[in-house]
């Protein structure tokens, strides 16, 4: 586990971090491992420590290990007669609130041994606790223009598909549906931070149609930016889910804009597990109601 950790981090420090525990421990037991595997599985790059080729075939051979291990606790989990134990999910912001919750509370009526435990996480730190065993499942959203990461050693399951939508006063739909984006060159914009999903699908849809936007508001989230919308004091891009029923006539109706994915990622050794696929299965009933509820391009949510 180790290993992976700095296959990934890079850093003794940060995988110390992670384990909570010394960086002296952390080298110490990558030196057995290096004493133990009888090659040169590391070298030194400034302050970060590189693998060799040698290091690199051993970690992903560490990676399938972690993941026949998982499927032998799956594989025996199976054999229960009734689910139980506890379930770590792992969710982006605005999932906690639609979908987490709502399946925790649904998955304790029909499977009340199964203890949730709700984490919220970005998408990166949710896939990497998935990969070091310290998660269960992760709810995920990814826009149309993400990296689309490797999910070695992960399984993504579809949730639903959520489109963008633009938030604007009333008075400025008619003009926005004939000009398009590009009616609004000029007007002050809210978006996410720097890097954020939601601040490069603004950057994005302006460089379509050929402006840069006037950002004048940053926000953490994109809930933040639907209310400094609705208080006219900006224009935002949000994703249809974040808009409430009170702000859904600010939705400029008959846009052609960008959507993200949203789905629930667990390691591939745990589809065998029954409380995994239990809850896998509320969370599809749960995400196939939202997605019901979103009309032409915007989801009402109370």
């Amino acid at each position: 586990m180790l290993l992976c950790d700095l296959a990934e981090l890079g850093t003794v420090t940060a995988v110390a971090e992670r384990r909570s525990i010394t960086s002296s421990a952390v080298s110490q037991q990558l030196r057995v491992l290096e004493d133990e595997a009888g090659a040169t599985l590391f070298r030194r790059e400034g302050r970060t420590l590189g693998l060799t080729r040698g290091g690199l075939v051993l970690a992903e051979h560490a990676r399938r290990v972690l993941g026949a291990v998982d499927e032998a606790l799956s594989a025996v989990a199976s054999t229960a007669d009734r689910t139980s134990g506890r379930l770590i999910v792992a969710s982006f912001n605005l999932g906690v609130r639609l979908l987490a919750a709502p399946m925790t509370v649904r998955l304790a009526q029909v499977d009340p041994e199964i203890g949730v435990q709700i984490r919220q996480l970005g998408r990166a730190d949710a896939l990497r606790q998935l990969r070091q065993g310290e998660a269960d499942l992760a709810i995920t959203c990814e826009y149309d223009f993400g990296r689309h990461e490797s999910f070695s050693g992960l399984r993504g399951i579809p949730l639903l598909t959520e489109p963008m939508v633009l938030l604007a006063a009333q008075n400025r739909h008619a003009a926005i549906r004939c000009g398009g984006l590009g009616a609004l060159a000029e007007d002050s914009w809210a978006t996410g931070i720097p890097g954020s999903g939601l601040h490069t699908a603004l950057l994005r849809a302006a460089d379509r149609v050929g402006f840069t936007p006037h950002i004048t508001h940053q926000t953490m989230g994109a809930a933040n930016a639907c209310e400094l919308a609705a208080a006219g004091i900006a224009v935002a891009l949000v994703p249809a889910l974040a808009v409430s029923e009170q702000l859904a006539p600010l939705v400029v109706e008959g846009l052609d804009l960008e959507s993200r994915r949203i789905e629930v990622v667990t390691r591939a050794g745990r589809l065998e597990d029954p409380n995994a696929l239990a809850a896998v299965r509320v969370l599809q009933e749960v995400a196939a109601e939202v997605e019901a509820s979103i009309t032409g391009s915007w989801v009402s949510v109370a």
